[in-house]
């Protein structure tokens, strides 16, 4: 069942900072700052989750998941940064949000 939350908190979160970039021009210019904002946080909900109730966690996995996590969020970010207008915008925000999401 706190899965079901973790990925609604999730999904809502990376919503929030892509509605945020697309919405406030400033926003644009700080595409690392976002992607590492999104990382963090998903690494916050993880270890709290799902690392830190374990008897004996793996801390390695956990470390290999949120660098996954913050190449791709700032990758997408960059990317969304770089083409801000036009059909590969649109392109990177809709398929880039499941990529970035999972």
């Amino acid at each position: 069942m706190l899965a079901v939350y973790y990925i609604g908190i999730k999904a809502a979160f990376l919503f929030s900072l892509v509605h945020a970039f697309v919405r406030f021009e400033p926003l644009q210019k700080h595409w690392l700052f976002l992607g590492l904002l999104y990382t963090a946080g998903v690494v916050m909900l993880s270890w709290v989750w799902f690392v830190a109730p374990q008897e004996a966690p793996d801390y390695r996995a956990w470390q290999i998941f949120w660098l996954k996590t913050g190449v791709i969020a700032v990758i997408y970010f960059k990317l969304l940064e770089r083409f801000d207008e036009g059909w590969m915008f649109w392109t990177l925000i809709i398929a880039g949000l499941g990529l970035v999401y999972f």
